[in-house]
């Protein structure tokens, strides 16, 4: 799932400078949001992961033909009157800088998010569902408490639920919990109000563990991520890699948590296969179109250690 979809538009330039008109020298479309991100990593794992959404206006339909045709997806949507945002990134030839410019948030409705909850629920009742995922922020008050909603749903069929938020949409989980739950260190460091020492995340980690949640992740980019699977806390480094685009890659390891935990997979291989995920996704441009071949040479390439409790 996610709450807040777009189209992510990136534009390859000429170099630049503010108050230039610039021809663009090629542009790509592709879906973004990072459930978005997480379904098309799924796909590439071999899973067959149904995408769920809120999609408007035309940029919204543009989004459910790019998620069928492009991506191989069937959507669950619900129509919003505000429109599917837009993010458009500038990308300089012969230079790694991008910028990125973003609509604003939709303004999505009681009614909007009370429908997309019943879907849900609809297909949750149905055979064969064996895991949702929740993924990004929430864009607007109305849909602050459909993650909390879904959660509590999913746990009473017994379907596993991974987690990937921060802000108001986490700030709504009370009594019902997630099966696994993972954020970035400067998400983490928005839920503690500092800039968090390795003792803070491992500290928050646990936080988690006493509510229920069976696998905590924080991530940090190219630097070591803390994986909390039952009791025992890990420390996983990535290799060093020739990165080409960062942004999915903690959506890819979502999906990997997800098809390790179906594969049945023990911790250390599930820490493994998630983290080879993550950097399998940042080989490649686009978010979540991770490379099976590479997640698996990448797999052996974890550092891993067991941290002393």
């Amino acid at each position: 799932m996610t709450l807040n979809p777009c189209l992510d538009k990136t534009l390859s330039v000429p170099a630049w400078r503010p108050g230039d008109l610039v021809r663009g020298l090629s542009s790509r479309d592709v879906v973004g949001g990072k459930g978005n991100n997480v379904a098309r990593a799924l796909k590439r794992l071999g899973r067959d992961p149904k995408p769920v959404t809120f999609l408007g206006g035309a940029v919204g339909e543009t989004c459910r033909a790019l998620l069928k045709d492009a991506d191989g997806l069937e959507p669950l949507a619900v129509a919003t009157a505000s429109p599917t945002r837009v993010i458009l990134t500038v990308a300089t030839e012969g230079t790694d800088d991008q910028t990125a410019f973003f609509d604003p948030d939709p303004a999505v409705t009681h009614a909007e998010a009370d429908e997309l909850i019943a879907l849900v629920e609809r297909a949750l009742a149905e055979p064969g569902v064996e895991a949702l995922t929740l993924s990004g922020s929430s864009p607007s008050p109305a849909t602050h408490g459909v993650y909390s909603e879904l959660i509590s749903l999913a746990g009473a069929r017994r379907v596993p639920v991974f987690l990937d938020t921060y802000g108001p949409a986490l700030d709504a989980i009370w009594g019902f919990w997630p099966t696994a739950m993972q954020m970035n260190r400067r998400e983490a460091g928005m839920r503690l109000g500092k800039a968090p020492s390795d003792d803070d995340v491992v500290g928050l980690l646990r936080s988690w563990r006493r509510r229920g949640v069976a696998i905590g992740v924080v991530t940090d980019g190219p630097d070591p991520a803390f994986f909390l699977v039952g009791d025992t806390l890990y420390r996983a480094l990535p290799p060093e890699i020739d990165v080409r685009n960062p942004i999915g890659s903690g959506d890819s390891l979502l999906a990997g948590l997800v098809d390790s935990h179906l594969k049945g997979l023990d911790p250390e291989a599930t820490i493994r296969r998630a983290m080879a995920c993550a950097v399998a996704n940042a080989l490649v441009w686009d978010a979540g179109a991770v490379e099976p071949e590479a997640v698996e040479r990448m797999e052996p390439e974890i550092e891993l250690e067991v941290e002393a409790p």
